[in-house]
């Protein structure tokens, strides 16, 4: 699934090969930008994943000191919101500030500098939520939905359990009713299960975009 003129790293990372930085969540995260990378014909961008949210300021300050970042023109950085879109960005910035990097403000601007850097918060920089949310709404309009929608509010109300994380939900249920339903959301990218044309992930898309001019 790999484009020719980019590569894809795990935590920790080894090397620097690309000057064009993506640093994003875990694996369902990098699966994900690998496909969309792809569809968009975009290169020279390595991907790599922090291990997590928590792992993100400790990943930022080796990446930083790492052989090979001078050569680095732009760095973006990608993190779910969870309960609050702007507690992470003060998280990531806290991660930035504290490798002595640049650091953005808004969550749509970028820091100039070298390497310039910019942040992305998913769903959309304001709500809170995470890469499930986003891919929730490219289905939306597909007609199994509305089962899911049926299924999820039938398993609350008649569960042994409260479901806390219904977008999460929502997006494995989906999986669930395609050919290979035990793929992981990112992976599910990579099959072509998601819709990577759909108007929801215009912002993803103008924000990888964004960073290789």
């Amino acid at each position: 699934m790999r484009s020719e003129g980019s590569t894809v790293a795990q935590f920790p990372p080894t090397s620097i090969t690309d000057p064009i930085q993506l640093l994003v969540e875990g694996k369902d995260d990098f699966n994900f930008f690998w496909a969309l990378l792809q569809k968009v014909g975009l290169e020279r961008v390595q991907i790599q994943h922090y291990g997590g949210v928590d792992g993100l300021r400790g990943f930022v300050s080796a990446f930083a000191k790492m052989a090979g970042f001078s050569n680095v023109t732009a760095i973006g950085i990608v993190r779910d919101a969870e309960k609050s879109a702007g507690d992470a960005l003060k998280s990531v910035r806290n991660a930035l500030e504290n490798a002595g990097l640049p650091t953005p403000r808004p969550p749509a601007t970028v820091a100039a500098g070298h390497p310039c850097i910019s942040v992305l918060v998913l769903p959309d920089g304001e709500k809170p939520g995470m890469l499930e949310s986003v891919l929730g709404e490219t289905v939306r309009s597909t007609p199994v939905a509305d089962c899911i929608d049926q299924f999820l509010k039938c398993a609350a109300r008649d569960g042994e359990s409260e479901i806390k994380r219904p977008e999460k939900a929502f997006a494995h249920a989906f999986l669930a009713t395609r050919p290979d339903p035990h793929v992981s959301v990112g992976v599910a990218a990579q099959k072509g299960y998601w819709n990577l044309d759909h108007p929801a992930l215009d912002g993803v898309r103008s924000f990888l975009s964004d960073l290789v001019r």
